[in-house]
């Protein structure tokens, strides 16, 4: 697309001046052909007189008389002669000329004499009179009289070229005065306020009016553009009222939806209770069991056998995971606004990433832009990184001891990307169109960070992600994992002010992608 502007100005000028000028040529043209063809028709009654007169006059003067006392040989040579001095003393030598014929040269004369006209062709096919002949016998001569039109020519040739120099100078004042009663009054200058209008509409500045003192078309652009304008300000005017009406909503819906989140915690400390205390009771149990057997063993009075330091292992063991249990339920019931703060997220992920301890089976890749910072709380958020981990590290380990590819190669991508909050229809674009990004509605339009943990373990399938981040519910066999870990970090997330949302296909891995706000 050509981008080159050109000035309407300047345009207008060079096509009036363009126009003009060639009207004008055309009109003179035309003028200096009318006057060569019909001029000289309306000069030959005047000719003919003029004729009469210069014979009757050369006829009469005594010059001619004496010549009719020479010999008749002399005569002719003599009269014309006499009669080029007759026109010179007359300064008619442009106009009159005279040649003597003898009578068996020339055609039957009347007493008067006969006129002759002798035509040209001008411009191939235009005739115009060119001579005026006068045949007029005398004794036994005839003397022929030619009345030239060339000095009107001439004069006519000279006057086109005035008419040149004049229809340029006629041309300069045409588009001049033009330019200013007609384009810049009636063209330019309104188009300069539409222009300026639209302008100041790019602008979003709707107060903006164009200036109407015309009925015509351009005046009702101007007309169209008010109107326009005036509908678009009315608008703008109910939009921010409703925006101010949807922004006291969504206070209110905000302070309620705290009110409901409070009762729902409350809801998740008694499911979290009946679930501590089922779970609680299994390792309780067995801990009981192993006391009994050992309180036996300790009452025979024999010495410690392998056995009893392996139940001891199994009892320590027990106990940690009530421990951990109880962590969990701790953590989740424990406040972290008051705590958050601006952190670099790197090296929390570097560190969740030792503490995971990736065997060296495990290929891992990273991919971090630089000064990633979020607002949350450092403890919490390497809680939620290192689960994440270690979850896409049991996925892994879980099918390479299903052996169902030959040669497989294990591998954990972690990703931390600056993304913007798209729109709902395009919120599958953080993690393609089979993640459910539903979580996502409740956040703000603003820049977030995404970070996404992508392995290609076993993968979960779309039953069990629909249940993947309710409390207690877990993929693993049982006694390896307590189901807390994703309600957990799924909570933590969203204190943050975040979401976490999962992309998985049952054989082909999962990817976890979770999103930190960068500013409060």
């Amino acid at each position: 697309m050509n981008s080159t502007k050109y000035s309407l100005r300047w345009e207008l000028l060079f096509d009036l001046a363009l126009l003009t000028f060639c009207a004008l040529i055309l009109s003179a043209g035309l003028l200096v052909l009318l006057l060569r063809v019909s001029l000289p028709e309306q000069m030959l009654s005047i000719a003919e007189l003029n004729l009469r007169n210069v014979h009757s006059d050369f006829v009469g003067s005594k010059d001619f008389d004496s010549i009719q006392q020479q010999p008749e040989n002399l005569r002719p040579a003599l009269i014309e002669s006499a009669f080029k001095k007759f026109i010179e003393e007359r300064s008619l030598e442009d106009s009159f000329s005279l040649s003597v014929l003898s009578l068996d040269e020339a055609e039957q004369l009347n007493a008067n004499g006969i006129f002759r006209q002798k035509f040209r062709r001008f411009l191939f096919f235009v005739p115009t009179l060119d001579r005026l002949i006068f045949d007029v016998a005398n004794s036994n001569r005839v003397m022929r009289f030619e009345y030239s039109f060339d000095p009107l020519h001439s004069v006519l040739s000279r006057f086109k070229y005035f008419i040149f120099l004049a229809s340029i100078l006629i041309t300069v004042g045409l588009v001049f005065f033009g330019y200013h009663l007609l384009f810049r009054k009636n063209i330019l200058i309104p188009l300069k306020n539409l222009s300026d209008t639209a302008n100041s509409f790019l602008e979003e500045n709707w107060r903006a009016r164009c200036e109407v003192h015309r009925r015509d078309e351009l005046g009702n652009i101007g007309e169209v553009l008010n109107e326009m304008a005036d509908k678009i300000q009315e608008k703008e005017r109910k939009l921010v009222l409703t925006i101010q009406s949807l922004q006291k909503a969504n206070e209110e819906i905000e302070a309620t939806k705290n009110e409901q989140l409070q009762i729902e915690k409350l809801a998740s400390v008694g499911r979290l209770a009946a679930g501590v205390a089922h779970e609680v009771g299994n390792p309780l149990g067995a801990i009981s069991g192993y006391v009994d057997i050992l309180r036996r063993a300790l009452r025979s009075g024999g010495p410690m056998t392998e056995q009893d330091i392996e139940l001891c292992d199994r009892i320590e063991g027990e106990t940690n995971r009530i421990s951990r249990i109880i962590r969990a339920l701790l953590q989740q019931a424990r406040p972290a606004q008051d705590r958050i703060r601006l952190i670099e997220l790197e090296p929390v992920i570097r560190q969740a990433i030792e503490l995971a301890q990736i065997s060296s089976g495990i290929r891992l890749s990273f991919d971090f832009e630089a000064a990633a910072s979020a607002y949350c709380e450092r403890d919490q958020l390497l809680q939620v990184v290192l689960n994440l981990i270690i979850n896409a590290k049991h996925a892994i380990e879980a099918k390479i001891e299903a052996k169902t590819e030959a040669n497989f190669q294990g591998e954990i991508k972690v990703k931390l990307a600056s993304r913007r909050l798209p729109s709902i229809q395009e919120m599958g674009d953080f993690g393609g169109a089979s993640a459910d990004v539903s979580m996502l509605r409740g956040l703000k339009g603003s820049y977030y960070w995404v970070l996404s943990i992508t392995d290609n373990g076993i993968g979960i399938d779309s039953e069990d992600q629909k249940k993947l981040f309710e409390p207690f519910f877990s993929t693993k066999e049982p006694g390896k994992g307590t189901g807390l870990g994703l309600y957990v970090a799924k909570s933590i997330v969203e204190s943050f002010r975040g979401a976490m949302i999962v992309q998985s296909a049952k054989g082909y891995g999962a990817s976890f992608s979770v999103l930190l706000p960068q500013d409060l």
